[in-house]
């Protein structure tokens, strides 16, 4: 039976349009045909409802832009109503733009997947799912169907899935159930659903990438269900977006409202700033942010976060900050520095709350973060070395590429010494990019043997594992390799190398080894193997697979794994190869930076028996998406300096007894 229907206008402006728009209604078969029209230009919000009684009962059905001509739509959930009213709000200004912020997930292949990677496209397309509901498993070929259609022009699309408590492992399962060739991308903590306030389950998100603009939000089209027959009248929403965006006319309707599932967004955090968001900028973030230390500015007091409560939220979203790289799903580490989902969506609702300040005492003004750290001087929590090897002043030029730098250093002591940590601290933070230090009758090359002690930018230096070591013998040659990078100015430095002894010694000696494939890197042309080489723009290019066997007569314990690539690294995986060829994956590194080589360690040694291989796998980004490429014209073969490429994976463990 036919719903009854009624018609109502209004206009909320600053003052009544001359013009106010028409509402008009076509009786007939199938779905209620409604005809707007109105001033060209204007943007207008049909809006519907059972009881117009009750003020807060009209809700959104469309919101469109008027051009020359009547707009028409059809309601083709009226038919189900017992009585539908409608009625036009014309408000006296558009509504605001929306702009994306950009951010990044793990996808359902443990992909890294970052919104602004995708800014070479003409369009992005975000799409929300869920496992567990009937609609949105329903609309996977329509989905595909627009993909098909619109990403040879240009359009990129990305699945969402941002129900809680699901895991990552149930959402690669049903993409494989139901043939799901797209990324489906995990917005753990509902950050991205958040930040674009998501309704229900298959609303599509358009963005203009050229501004990163939202042109329309809503349901794919206007089927009440995907389990349906498709009605005749179907009006395509994202496919009819995408084709105006992409032929430079008006988007209308520019917003709808989904069919799906609802997801549930939870409620609102209560919190304070002096309670719960200073403490995590203690815990997290000060250790870099102070003055003096590698961060660009120092979290000092409120007034210094707030100022950059934007920029703060920008790189929680885009998980630049804090720099932790290791997927959550893959091994505990002790040097975790991440923020948590939760801890992330509270850091966030802080920023679009305005950064309250709250009227109790700023934790970053009471204890303000230690002016002097590591490397300006040596680790508070290892104190002052009981031996400092220095090298000699290094002269280094204003301009140009500096080739390593080997210097030889011989160990003063004259006994053979245990130590319990080693520390390279390098005398000008400005010019030192990387330095390994090494035994000297050991093959420096590339750091390709392991190596003695190591500096990197953002290296927290601790003590060994516990129960383990470093044994340095009495006289011993050390070799430091360093890597120097010019500044425009003339520049010295003298680096040195902190010795802590130990008491006594341990009860297993760390050692520190390398997974590399030296052979496929560089090539045997007498045997025709090639050299190993990335092509220009290649965006995935597969790592050489580098392996390591610690032992084939003894377990061993796996503490510390520390990838190492170049500019163009893009990604890294180590995974343990056991006797009976099983595998685990004990360490990824989905989106790998270059500026940031952590050394991992895992929070419970990994008992590894004997035979066990380490398989370490990745791939490089050639291409001009990845802003840290020097030049993703250039083919790329293997080399020391950064332009150059790598692929080692570092290990340290001890052998047990």
């Amino acid at each position: 039976m036919r719903a009854s229907v009624f018609v109502a206008f209004i206009c909320l402006s600053g003052s009544l349009l001359a013009q106010p728009a028409d509402l008009t209604i076509t009786p007939g078969a199938g779905p209620l045909r409604l005809g707007i029209r109105g001033p060209v230009g204007r943007e207008h919000i049909l809006q519907g409802t059972a009881t117009p009684a009750l003020t807060n009962s009209w809700s959104e059905l469309i919101t469109l832009t008027t051009t020359n001509s009547e707009h028409p739509w059809w309601d083709s959930s009226a038919a189900s109503a017992p009585q539908r009213f409608y009625r036009v709000v014309t408000p006296a200004s558009a509504r605001p733009p929306f702009f994306a912020n950009d951010f990044r997930l793990m996808d359902h292949t443990d992909r890294s997947r970052e919104l602004a990677y995708f800014d070479s496209y003409r369009a992005v397309v975000l799409i929300f799912t869920a496992v567990n509901c009937t609609n949105s498993q329903a609309s996977v070929p329509t989905i595909k169907a627009l993909r098909d259609q619109f990403e040879p022009q240009g359009v990129r699309f990305l699945l969402l899935n941002s129900t809680r408590n699901e895991t990552r492992t149930n959402i690669a399962a049903q993409a494989t159930t139901l043939g799901i060739d797209l990324p489906v991308m995990q917005d753990t903590g509902q950050l991205v659903a958040r930040e674009l306030g998501v309704r229900a389950t298959t609303e599509a998100f358009c963005f203009d990438t050229g501004n990163w603009r939202l042109f329309y939000q809503g349901a794919l089209d206007d089927r009440p269900s995907f389990t349906l027959p498709r009605l005749p009248s179907t009006q395509n929403y994202v496919s009819n977006a995408l084709a105006s965006f992409l032929a430079g006319r008006v988007v209308t309707p520019s917003r709808t409202v989904p069919q799906g599932c609802v997801i549930p967004l939870p409620v609102r955090a209560n919190y304070t700033y002096a309670a719960d968001i200073a403490p995590l900028f203690q815990a997290k973030c000060v250790r870099c942010h102070s003055v003096g230390s590698i961060g660009t500015w120092a979290m000092t007091n409120y007034t210094v976060v707030s100022n950059y409560s934007r920029s703060i939220k920008n790189e929680v979203l885009a998980r630049r900050m804090p720099p932790w790289h290791a997927d959550p799903q893959y091994g505990s580490f002790t040097n975790d520095v991440s923020l948590t989902p939760d801890e992330a969506a509270l850091l966030i609702q802080w920023v679009n709350d305005g950064a309250p300040r709250g009227p109790d005492a700023d934790p970053l003004a009471v204890t303000p973060p230690a002016i002097d750290s590591y490397p300006l001087t040596w680790p508070p929590a290892l104190g002052t070395p009981d031996v400092v090897l220095r090298i000699p002043t290094q002269n280094l030029p204003a301009n140009g590429i500096v080739d390593y730098v080997y210097v030889n250093v011989v160990n003063p002591l004259t006994t053979n010494a245990w130590l319990r940590a080693a520390v390279v601290r390098p005398g000008n933070r400005r010019v030192v990019h990387h330095c390994l230090v090494y035994f000297g009758n050991n093959s420096a090359f590339m750091g390709l043997d392991g190596y003695f002690a190591g500096y990197v930018p953002g290296m927290e230096p601790v003590a060994f594992p516990a129960g383990t070591g470093k044994l340095l013998p009495a006289g011993t040659t050390l070799k430091f390799q360093l890597h120097y990078t010019t500044t425009g100015q003339a520049e010295t430095d003298v680096t040195e190398l902190g010795l802590y002894l130990a008491s006594a010694p341990p009860a297993a000696e760390l050692q520190t080894k390398s997974a590399y494939d030296l052979i496929s890197f560089t090539g045997i042309p007498f045997f025709g193997i090639a050299p190993f080489s990335i092509p220009p723009g290649a965006a995935d290019y597969p790592a050489v697979t580098a392996s390591l066997t610690p032992s084939t007569t003894q377990s061993v314990l796996l503490h510390e794994i520390s990838p190492h690539m170049h500019y163009r690294g893009a990604r890294f995986k180590c995974e343990a190869v056991y006797p009976d060829n099983s595998r685990e994956i004990l360490l990824s590194v989905p989106k790998y930076d270059f500026h940031w080589q952590t050394l991992y360690r895992l929070a419970q040694p990994k008992v590894l028996p004997p035979g066990t291989r380490l398989e370490c796998s990745g791939a490089f980004d050639n291409s001009t998406q990845n802003r840290d490429n020097p030049d993703p014209t250039a083919t790329v073969t293997f080399g020391e300096q950064t332009f150059n490429e790598m692929f080692i994976g570092y290990v340290n463990f001890s052998v047990l007894p």
